[in-house]
């Protein structure tokens, strides 16, 4: 499967087009499995502040490794050309928000490495068809 731009463009602002397009991915062989885990809890604060903002919306999952220890953290919104607000959390506990910086690595001259600095584990590799 070919991703062009629109296709990302529509996947970050529409997060059940981005959960269909990561799952054919996944199915697909072509990027790895991730985490998925989705069960954090927004304080109320987190919920009143994603309200005032339809850009930000918290249908999100975890995007490391699958067996990675730690908290989880999910994209939620790109802030800046480097920098993106995460949601972290425990298992079932309440999130934070946290804006992080991408990672500078990549694991090929054309894959840049999807996840924040400092993230656990190594960075994921494109897997070939």
């Amino acid at each position: 499967m070919e991703i062009n731009t629109d296709m990302i463009r529509r996947a970050l602002k529409d997060p059940a087009y981005m959960t269909t397009l990561a799952t054919r991915l996944i199915a697909s062989g072509e990027i790895p499995a991730t985490c998925a885990r989705q069960d954090y809890h927004l304080t109320p604060q987190h919920t009143a502040l994603l309200a005032d903002d339809p850009d930000l919306t918290p249908r999100s999952w975890c995007l490391l490794h699958p067996h990675h220890s730690g908290p989880h953290h999910a994209l939620l919104h790109y802030l800046t050309h480097n920098t993106a607000l995460w949601i972290t959390w425990q298992h079932g506990t309440h999130s934070e928000l946290l804006p992080l910086t991408d990672c500078p690595h990549s694991t090929t001259p054309d894959h840049a490495c999807p996840l924040y600095t400092g993230h656990p584990g190594t960075c994921p590799t494109p897997r070939t068809t």
